[in-house]
């Protein structure tokens, strides 16, 4: 891997945390996660609808995909409402670092045993070491959180 692609998804990492950022303002004003999630996919299906329309990737699929690869939008309006809803409660770096968790967790599990067309690849020590520092992570952070909240009621 080169060094400019590592620090292209770093900055994709700092673009999620930047729209994290948006979100939680955007769920604030409309008073629920679940109507920002709503706002935040239509404004990205206008935009990714009028680049398509624009001809920007020149492809136009010969057929649609089988049902089950449409997945991606389930798991991606779920991430979002979730990400919301632990970033309203605990702060947006409680919410980062257990998605990013849950993505070296999926990774692992994915690429560990070859699902969904990807190559089978050997869970290793250092990749289990690096989800334990992150669960300790999660759990330090959230536990800070947790107790700077002011008590209810």
């Amino acid at each position: 891997m080169t060094l400019l692609t590592l620090l292209g998804t770093v900055g994709a990492g700092l673009g999620l945390a930047a729209g994290l950022a948006f979100n939680l303002r955007l769920a604030a004003a409309l008073g629920q996660p679940l109507a920002a999630t709503l706002v935040n996919f239509v404004v990205g299906a206008a935009l990714l609808l009028t680049l398509w329309g624009a001809g920007v990737d020149r492809a136009v699929p010969a057929s649609l995909p089988p049902l089950w690869m449409l997945l991606g939008g389930v798991f991606g309006a779920s991430y979002v409402a979730l990400s919301l809803t632990v970033a309203a409660r605990l702060g947006a770096g409680v919410s980062t670092v257990a998605v990013t968790l849950g993505q070296v967790l999926g990774a692992l599990v994915v690429t560990g045993l070859g699902w969904l067309g990807q190559a089978r690849q050997p869970v290793t020590l250092p990749a289990v070491l690096s989800a334990l520092c992150l669960l300790g992570a999660v759990v330090v952070l959230a536990r800070d959180r947790e107790q700077a909240r002011p008590p209810e009621g």
